[in-house]
């Protein structure tokens, strides 16, 4: 065995393991080698014994409380980073979904629109439209009420989306003409 052979077991090894075999006949025979070894057995055993009497800085039973508090504010952390995560994953999916179903904001726009009757009186309008456009959700239909002594005016306000405004227009052009209605009849006295 080498000088260089035992240095390198020297630095891997216990001292223990270096008094058997060909390392304690090399070790015997080399005075380098024993001296190294003597010097690394003293520092070991110094250290030991250094080790051996120092004191913690803090009790068992206190390092053993402050291990179980950060061990449960880890869980903690870990059950609110998962409720997080799980908050706006519902987010993102509210959001999503939300834009696939409602509608775009051009049909939901609300058209405000007057007409004016030509032949139908506004409650026989009202009637008409409401027996021909059964159930238009958000469509609004009214028709201002004359003052006591005063003729009706043939008005009526419709208010909804625009293509409820539109069915109203079809039913009004179709039905408040005077050859659909009975103002177009008109009466000949006969002569005298």
């Amino acid at each position: 065995m080498t000088c260089e052979d035992y240095l390198s077991m020297l630095e891997t090894l216990p001292v223990e393991e270096l008094a058997y075999g060909a390392a304690r006949d090399h070790a015997a025979q080399c005075y380098d080698c024993n001296r190294v070894t003597r010097v690394v057995a003293a520092r070991e055993r110094n250290m030991t014994l250094a080790y051996a009497e120092a004191y913690p800085s803090a009790s068992a039973v206190t390092v053993a409380e402050r291990a179980i508090v950060a061990s449960r504010r880890r869980r903690v952390a870990f059950y609110a980073r998962a409720a997080l995560g799980a908050a706006a994953v519902v987010t993102l999916l509210g959001a999503i979904t939300t834009r696939r179903v409602l509608p775009t904001p051009s049909r939901t726009l609300v058209q405000r629109e007057t007409f004016r009757l030509q032949c139908l009186s506004p409650q026989q309008a009202v009637q008409l439209l409401n027996d021909e456009i059964p159930h238009a959700p958000g469509l609004l239909i009214s028709a201002p009420q004359p003052a006591v002594g005063v003729p009706a005016v043939g008005v009526l306000h419709i208010e909804g989306s625009p293509v409820n405004v539109q069915a109203v227009r079809s039913v009004l052009d179709r039905y408040d003409t005077p050859t659909r209605s009975q103002c177009g009849v008109q009466l000949t006295l006969p002569k005298r």
